[in-house]
């Protein structure tokens, strides 16, 4: 029996594993892994001046891609405090997720496969945790499902691909869980400790793993209410937690933290559009396609309907038959989606509209859906089999698509293009756009990054003078593409300054207008 239960968890991880790697190193790397290889390097402190040279000066600073690349390389001569001081600069993001890829790349170098082999490596280990917790929650067959889900969920598939803390909030959400759970069994000590160092490090992992610390606080104080020592003993070890968070949080209060700072988070106005953005955040739990065709759509729906009625089933048996973990499930994930919530509708925000956000309900809903497909496949074994079929042909081509600006393709385009050429890129952007687009061009080509209308004419006059090809870029944001798309950039004044468009195109979320001299 042990063996065959091993057997089974060892299936789990390799179809994990299979689903994590496909096309790994294939992808180009994304606006906001730049962000992480920067960052993580050392290099903070570095960008952090040369962003503010850039917005200061009145003429647009021409620079080369050569130049640019050694901010996203590790050297010897960058140390741990160089992050942490890198970060702290940057008033954005904790430390703890950059401080692991510093000491990672230190042992597997820099290059994209080896920083993003990290979140696989976090997705792996959410599998088992995933298989623990649905075990301790409620037995071993929906332990299975829990992690047979999380090991095919296109959602984990995502994440535990790309060069960001994500994955890591999701193997220690996990693991807070489990602590919580044994705490309330137990009352041990131990478990109390190991709870509040977790929390803790969530914490210095990401700012919004608040909200699993809140749920989490919620659902201990509502089930445990009556029971006066172990509700003392959790909040002594939760406050614990507060306090290892302390040596930060003052660093932060002496230099002053502007959360606005946090560019994609706040701007973005529709009460109404919120509560079409929760339907769709929870579809994507299941299923991520980009632009599904028709056909696929309708099997989409079908099955996204599906699920939902087993849900409703599955609420309805816990409810009779585990209550206890029907609360925690249901704390663990409708408590960050209303944290989600107000903030969008108070702040104006987005971050119900941003796929990467839905990570911190998430916790809460893997032990539904794990329990929710143990039933379904009780009862309706053929439907439950497609159903995970379906679930896997999602996961499979989500490592083929882009989820922002990817500038791989436009810059070998505009490296073939530029051939026995002086080129130079003028492109709309700072901090991670200009690098990001600097990593894949040739080191001979020219960057001029504008912000506006006079440093693009400014560019195209003296930047540009010895140019025979000019190539301009614009990154989007899926979000809002307004956001990387001001109206700055007037044919007429192109002309003006000698240039005829020769070719545009739209590539992996990157216009590239390519532009000749007469």
């Amino acid at each position: 029996m042990i063996k065959k239960e091993w057997l089974l968890i060892l299936l789990l991880l390799v179809t994990g594993l299979l689903l994590r790697i496909n096309n790994l190193c294939g992808r180009s790397l994304w606006t906001d892994e730049f962000f992480t290889l920067f960052q993580a390097s050392g290099h903070g402190t570095d960008i952090s001046l040369l962003m503010k040279t850039l917005t200061k000066d009145k003429q647009p600073r021409l620079l080369y891609a050569g130049q640019l690349k050694h901010f996203m390389r590790l050297e010897s001569s960058r140390h741990l405090s160089d992050v942490i001081t890198g970060i702290r600069g940057t008033d954005t993001h904790p430390p703890f997720y950059f401080g692991i890829i510093y000491l990672w790349m230190r042992a597997f170098s820099d290059n994209p496969l080896a920083v993003r082999s990290f979140s696989v490596l976090m997705g792996i280990v959410s599998i088992i945790l995933a298989y623990w917790l649905g075990s301790l929650l409620f037995s071993k067959r929906e332990g299975f499902f829990c992690g047979l889900f999380v090991s095919i969920c296109a959602f984990c598939v995502r994440y535990s691909q790309e060069a960001r803390s994500y994955s890591l909030v999701m193997a220690l959400g996990l693991v807070s869980g489990l602590l919580v759970l044994r705490l309330e069994r137990g009352n041990k000590k131990s478990d109390a400790m190991a709870f509040s160092v977790m929390n803790a490090v969530g914490i210095y992992t990401h700012y919004f793993y608040i909200f699993i610390a809140f749920s989490q606080f919620v659902y201990f104080t509502f089930s445990h209410h009556r029971e006066t020592k172990l509700l003392r003993r959790f909040y002594m070890f939760f406050m614990l937690s507060l306090l290892f968070l302390s040596p930060w949080v003052i660093l932060l209060f002496f230099k002053g933290y502007n959360f606005y700072l946090t560019e994609w988070i706040f701007g973005y106005p529709g009460i109404l559009e919120k509560f079409h953005n929760l339907l769709y955040g929870f579809g994507q739990y299941l299923f991520i396609f980009y632009k599904p065709s028709f056909g696929t759509l309708v099997m989409l729906s079908a099955g996204f309907a599906w699920f939902l009625y087993c849900l409703w089933l599955s609420l309805l048996d816990m409810r009779k038959n585990y209550p206890r973990a029907l609360c925690f499930c249901l704390h663990i994930f409708i408590l960050p989606l209303l944290g989600m919530l107000f903030i969008d509708i108070i702040e104006n925000g987005a971050l119900l509209k941003q796929e990467r956000f839905w990570v911190f309900p998430f916790l809460g809903f893997i032990p539904l859906a794990g329990y929710t497909l143990s039933r379904s496949f009780s009862k309706n074994r053929l439907v439950t089999i497609l159903f995970i079929i379906g679930m896997i042909s999602s996961s499979w081509p989500v490592s083929s698509l882009y989820f922002g600006p990817a500038p791989k393709r436009a810059s070998q385009w505009i490296n073939e293009q530029s051939q026995a050429q002086e080129a130079c890129v003028i492109i709309y952007g700072i901090r991670s756009v200009i690098l990001s687009q600097a990593y894949y061009l040739d080191d001979r080509i020219k960057l001029l990054p504008v912000l506006n209308k006079p440093q693009l004419t400014q560019a195209l006059g003296e930047g540009c003078a010895s140019a025979g090809k000019v190539f301009i870029c614009r990154h989007y944001h899926r979000t809002d593409s307004s956001l990387m798309d001001q109206p700055f950039m007037e044919a007429e004044d192109i002309e003006k300054s000698g240039f005829v468009l020769e070719e545009a195109s739209l590539i992996n979320d990157i216009s590239v207008f390519e532009y000749k001299r007469r």
